[in-house]
């Protein structure tokens, strides 16, 4: 196994696996927080030498030159395959991901990159050669999230660095542990598990917790003639129909406005996954956002506007609006509810703060936190490796303190040190047994 990127930080997701015939490399992601403007920022135009030195990339110069089989992607998040586009094509190897996914991967990063994009469901099958390669269903924050699992004679390699245990996900089917380890199947031989929220106690929250909490929130915030505004995840459309379900019951039009908005909304309604109006108004261009902008400037108790800047990014549709770079303007009493968490990063936290700040200024009631994660947290983690048995833990897609709390949650669940494994980005490591 040689890892790539993923470990030591959040994001940059690349891991190349060979079972001794060749390489299968599971996500080639970017780093979000590397990518100041990720929100609304243009990967396909950045250069590859400019996105590797800023440490945004994986370094793959370790996996060139050798025969790579397959591209598997987990799930359509950037830091899973915002490099797509710029690392995959010398490999000459087809792509593999749920119909969401590419359709991401289309729209978001290829540019004029022509890859052979292979679309499986969740639960498929495929043959890589002699290694066999199933698809086990996931939640997570994003649609069509998928565990690949790797099988090649006795040996078993499981990706679940997505993941969360959720009853009722509102979009999609919800988590079946007893399902999932009848198709993993006796003691796997390893698992990479995800570890962005391991540190954190408790079970995670069902997403069904989240819209109860949205449809308190913004039945409190409604106030005749008040402006409202709502900022979550792009990608989160299960989040997003519920913001546009409260929206309509509130009486209020709801308008998704930012071009990451429009992206994911138009690759959803082309496959039919949200089940959102199809005339919901949504406003990605520069000038379909600032004409509509003005326009709900006039009639601000009419709409909920669903927009980018969660994370404070500079160049998102929230941040212009409390730069006064748009053509609407916050008012004393208007409610701006944030549906997302801080990613825990130093430049996340600092933009956040500052674009909090500009809004209290001008007036605007803030709602923090309005949100469950995709993440599993400890309580949902250690469930899953219980139910699951891998005779080998491998900590992954996290910060160095979070890949040792999952090292240490490995430890209290019986692990002992050879059967632990705290990878490096680059550096080769082989199990057996």
């Amino acid at each position: 196994m040689l890892p790539l990127g993923g470990l030591g930080e959040v994001g940059r997701n690349m891991t190349a696996v060979s079972f001794g015939d060749g390489y299968v490399v599971v996500d080639m992601g970017v780093r979000l927080d590397a990518v100041q403007a990720f929100e609304d920022a243009n990967l396909a135009e950045m250069g590859l030498e400019e996105l590797v030195k800023a440490n945004a990339i994986p370094d793959d110069r370790p996996l060139r030159k050798k025969e790579v089989k397959a591209i598997l992607l987990t799930h359509g998040h950037l830091d899973h395959i915002g490099a797509v586009g710029k690392l995959a094509r010398p490999y000459r190897a087809p792509l593999y991901g749920t119909p969401f996914t590419l359709e991401l991967v289309k729209r978001l990063v290829l540019g004029e990159e022509k890859l052979e994009l292979v679309p499986v469901r969740p639960g498929e099958r495929i043959e890589v050669g002699d290694l066999e390669v199933e698809f086990l269903h996931a939640n997570h924050s994003i649609p069509q999230t998928v565990l690949p699992l790797l099988r090649e004679g006795e040996h078993s390699l499981l990706f679940a660095t997505d993941f969360k245990l959720d009853e009722s996900p509102l979009l999609g089917p919800p988590t079946n542990l007893q399902e999932l380890k009848r198709e993993v199947g006796e003691e796997p031989e390893a698992a990479l598990v995800g570890t962005v929220r391991v540190d954190e106690p408790g079970p995670t929250g069902s997403e069904a917790k989240a819209r109860e909490m949205l449809q308190e929130i913004m039945g409190k915030a409604e106030e005749r003639g008040r402006a409202m505004l709502v900022t979550t995840f792009s990608s989160h459309l299960a989040r997003i129909r519920s913001i546009v379900e409260i929206s309509e019951g509130l009486g209020r039009i709801p308008a998704l406005v930012g071009r990451s908005m429009k992206n994911y909304f138009s690759a959803a309604v082309e496959l039919n996954l949200p089940h959102l109006p199809h005339d919901l108004p949504v406003h990605g261009s520069p000038g379909s956002i600032k004409k509509f902008l003005k326009k709900a400037d006039g009639s601000r108790g009419d709409y909920v506007l669903i927009c980018t800047g969660h994370q404070g990014e500079p160049t998102s549709v929230l941040s212009k609006i409390a730069d006064r770079k748009l053509p609407f303007r916050l008012r004393d009493g208007d409610q701006v509810i944030f549906s997302a968490s801080v990613i825990p990063n130093p430049i996340n936290q600092n933009n956040r703060s500052i674009l909090e700040t500009k809004l209290m200024v001008q007036g605007a009631r803030i709602h923090r936190d309005v949100h469950v994660s995709g993440h599993a947290a400890r309580t949902d983690t250690a469930e899953f490796l219980r139910a699951l048995s891998p005779r080998h833990l491998l900590p992954c897609h996290g910060t160095p303190e979070k890949l040792e709390a999952m090292m240490e949650l490995g430890r209290e669940l019986g692990y002992g040190e050879d059967r632990l494994h705290l990878l490096e980005n680059g550096r080769p490591v082989r199990l057996s047994g």
